[in-house]
């Protein structure tokens, strides 16, 4: 299988992470224009805020938490050119798990159960490709 398929799923997830970057930057105008944060807010993100700015907030910054360990496994496993349909699936599962749960933050952020769910589904599979690349270092190399 040739490795550079794996840059799909790690394109996909960049695209992702800008998706949500743009929908934050759409709902914190709505919140000026709707008067329910000052503008001097987004100087120290301190104060009052409407509960949907800070679900678009966390949103964002769950999108630089978990998706790092997929960036670096995806960046690891394509420099060392041994990407396979495992690897593949596993990485293309991972970026469902996170559209999905971006899904549902944005169109319910209250939906806590569904959203956890496809969290710790998603993590499991990123702990499934780690542990396959620790299994392919420690016997396939040796």
């Amino acid at each position: 299988m040739k490795s550079n398929l794996i840059l799909f799923p790690l394109i996909a997830m960049a695209a992702l992470t800008f998706f949500v970057t743009a929908h934050l930057y759409f709902v914190q105008r709505k919140a000026i224009k709707k008067w329910d944060v000052k503008y001097g807010f987004f100087k120290t993100y301190e104060g009052d805020r409407p509960e949907y700015l800070q679900a678009a907030r966390d949103h964002y910054k769950n999108t630089f938490q978990l998706p790092i360990l997929f960036y670096v496994w995806t960046g690891m496993i394509f420099m060392m050119g041994n990407v396979d349909t495992l690897d593949l699936s596993l990485a293309w599962l991972f970026v469902a798990s996170r559209y999905l749960h971006s899904g549902i933050r944005i169109i319910d952020h209250t939906k806590l159960l569904h959203r956890s769910s496809v969290f710790i589904a998603g993590w499991f599979v990123l702990l499934i490709a780690w542990g396959k690349l620790l299994f392919d270092l420690l016997f396939s190399y040796s």
